[in-house]
């Protein structure tokens, strides 16, 4: 009996696993989970937004449209099946490829899908603020490199110019 316990708990606990909070935080902080799908482990974090939102900027680096922090989409590689066929296949090629980076460990990994408060708006790059214990932290979006601002310990930001496949890695 106490086996069957002890088993019940333990798939509670493996289940809770991918029951998390993907919604951005109004309070700056950021959930994270690991998860493991037969291609070993990988984290992922919700975006830590501002209580008021989450800035996108022009090419002058000046504010132009201010996201709610609620608008932000993102979806784990354990929930590719909510996209669509074609970002399905390209987010699951981009994990591979973020996987196979030498030197350095994939710390999280998700889908950004862009926000309804950005089509049809102007702007260069979109502010992500993320945390990554780690170091020679990087950040691609669809393979590509984004550029990456320390702001301070583990507090990051990085500069997106597209959405898409994310990976954050660091040594």
């Amino acid at each position: 009996m106490k086996k069957f316990f002890a088993l019940v708990l333990a798939c509670a606990v493996v289940l809770s696993l991918g029951v998390t909070a993907f919604a951005a935080s109004p309070t700056g902080s950021s959930s994270s989970s690991t998860v493991d799908l037969g291609w070993g482990d990988f984290t992922v974090a919700a975006a830590p937004a501002k209580a008021a939102g989450v800035p996108a900027y022009d090419k002058d680096n000046k504010e132009v449209v201010e996201v709610p922090a609620d608008s932000i989409v993102l979806v784990p590689v354990g929930e590719a099946d909510k996209l669509d066929e074609a970002d399905k296949e390209a987010f699951l090629a981009a994990y591979e490829e973020a996987k196979a980076v030498e030197g350095k460990v994939v710390k999280y990994f998700y889908w950004l899908g862009m926000p309804k408060e950005l089509e049809g708006v102007d702007f260069e790059w979109f502010r992500y603020d993320f945390k990554c214990a780690g170091e020679n932290v990087e950040v691609t979006v669809n393979g590509h490199p984004m550029e990456v601002v320390h702001v301070d310990g583990v507090d990051y930001y990085a500069k997106l110019t597209e959405f898409g496949a994310i990976a954050i890695l660091c040594d």
